[in-house]
């Protein structure tokens, strides 16, 4: 590639993956366990065939669990479980994995200022995207073939077991490339972030509505998730959308190349708007200024995610009360079918607080991208305390979330009232206040991350995906309770059920309290990363 745009790539490449190699690997050990021990669990889960057909029946006629989870298209076997189980979670979280390499290696190196010395070497003006977009797709075949690599060497069948890889490969591929062009668009790291994941969600609700409504499965081609769902692992092993996945990928890239030829360095094709010449809002004003696209962005999806599972949750009164893996799955100690409508209601609320809390987890880090982009010096150069600048980020990663949690359960509330759904209003939006303190401990990791060791601040990442893992597959997985309940979202009672427990909340509002004063002591004691 010497003398050309392409001018350095591999050396790129290769300081690239030695820059990610410990934080893309916590990433591919988590991928690749999780099917390999939800697989290993089968033969615990169902006793015989016929109770794996019984809930395969009752997920296949109600869109709820197609929503969540996809389409259970064979439980007979244990890589059709493990493709129920874990396809959907998994795509979303390679296709993070993707757009956040992608755009550390692009639009944040650009932000820093570290673009700048490696483009006065002899690189090419499409090196640092290749390397960038290359490192991405490396990860996610990594990802592909260790899924496929451990599930048959657990004994799956090998076309399945790496169809299954492949899904999640090609979601990695497809993101890549979005995440390639949006690090041309925005004007910043975060506003390419923001892009990226809000093409992640959309995709995300259009694959689930192409699942769940009648004559609805041509929106599944009409988005990268609903393209990776075709393969069907277990069942029709048909590697064919793989080519597509590769193709949008490979084009996305092209489209990205060209984008950043048709701009100008540390800019973005839609421009940032200028601020005022004086600032006259205060520390807590240019916080808000700062976050609220943000805002916006994560607060429509919470409403319009809570909507669309307010509308579903009519149809559990026709799912099997006394099927045993159901309960087992939502909630393994009710009683009741009130009792079992409001543990669906509280997966579901349970999915919008992990999104609440990656929503917390973004504002913690954004404030640090601040500190990393030179900014926060400037602003520090006022007569303004430490313990001020970091204050209103600590509020807003705790308020905002909270706020967008809420307003989406009143919506999956309002949705349920209007399709006739048996769930109380007063009782769902009381269950997403217990859930608060789980959102809140999120947000608080990450502050405190970012106030005693902002080197590290990519653990609340992989500590909310552990708590989503747990919290989704260790009862499947029959985990024990010690290990389960280290999960902040695990402990949060059933508001409906007479013997709630309360005191897990508790404490869980107590480590966070803990982990807040740490993070406003620790960023008033510690210095700058970029002094």
């Amino acid at each position: 590639m010497s003398g050309t745009q392409f001018t350095g790539t591999l050396l790129l490449l290769r300081h690239a993956i030695r820059l990610d190699r410990w934080k893309l690997l916590p990433w591919l050990l988590i991928f690749g366990a999780i099917p390999t021990a939800t697989y290993a669990a089968y033969s615990s889960i169902f006793t015989s065939p016929a109770e794996a057909l019984l809930l395969q029946a009752t997920l296949t006629t109600n869109p709820a669990f197609a929503l969540l989870f996809g389409p259970a298209t064979d439980l007979t076997t244990a890589i059709g479980f493990v493709t129920w189980r874990v396809q959907m979670f998994s795509m979303f979280f390679v296709a993070l994995m993707a757009v956040y390499a992608v755009t550390r290696h692009t639009r944040a190196a650009e932000d820093s200022g570290q673009a700048e010395l490696v483009d006065s070497g002899v690189v090419g003006q499409h090196a640092r995207l290749a390397s960038a977009v290359l490192l991405a797709w490396i990860a996610s075949a990594a990802v592909g073939l260790l899924v496929g690599g451990t599930l048959a060497s657990a004994g799956a069948p090998p076309s399945g077991a790496f169809a299954l890889g492949a899904l999640l490969a090609g979601m990695g591929v497809a993101f890549a490339g979005v995440a390639a062009v949006t690090a041309q668009l925005g004007s910043a790291a975060r506003t390419a972030n923001t892009l990226a994941v809000s093409v992640l969600g959309i995709s995300y609700l259009l694959r689930g509505l192409g699942d769940t409504l009648t004559d609805a499965s041509w929106l599944l081609w009409t988005n990268p998730m609903g393209w990776a769902e075709r393969i069907r692992p277990a069942t029709d092993n048909n590697f064919w959308p793989l080519a597509l996945l590769a193709a949008a990928g490979a084009i996305l890239t092209v489209l990205a190349a060209w984008l950043r030829s048709r701009r100008d360095f540390g800019l973005g094709i839609i421009p940032g708007r200028p601020g005022p010449a004086q600032g006259q809002a205060g520390i807590w004003g240019l916080t808000s200024r700062l976050d609220r696209g943000a805002f916006w962005t994560w607060g429509v999806s919470l409403v319009a995610l809570g909507s669309v599972y307010g509308l579903v949750t009519s149809t559990m009164a026709t799912v099997f009360a006394d099927n045993p893996f159901i309960k087992q799955m939502i909630a393994f100690r009710v009683a009741t079918e009130e009792q079992l409508l409001m543990a669906f209601v509280g997966v579901l609320l349970l999915v919008l607080t992990l999104i609440s809390g990656a929503f917390g987890i973004h504002l913690a880090l954004h404030f640090y991208a601040e500190e990393e982009e030179r900014r926060a010096e400037w602003v520090l150069s006022a007569p303004l305390s430490r313990l001020g600048y970091f204050t209103p980020t600590a509020v807003l990663a705790i308020l905002a979330p909270a706020v967008g949690l809420m307003l989406g359960a009143l919506a999956l509330a309002a949705g349920a009232k209007v399709t006739g759904s048996a769930a109380d209003t007063g009782t769902v939006l009381r269950q997403a206040l217990a859930q608060l303190p789980a959102l809140w401990l999120a947000a608080a990791v990450a502050l405190a991350l970012v106030g005693l060791a902002p080197r590290l601040r990519g653990l609340a990442w992989l500590l909310l995906v552990y708590w989503l893992l747990l919290t989704m597959f260790g009862p499947v997985l029959k985990l024990p309770d010690w290990l389960l309940n280290t999960s902040p979202f695990h402990v949060v009672p059933n508001v409906s059920a007479p013997d709630a427990d309360w005191l897990p909340v508790w404490w869980t509002l107590a480590i966070a309290a803990v982990l807040l004063v740490s993070a406003l002591a620790g960023y008033r004691r510690r210095d700058l990363v970029c002094t």
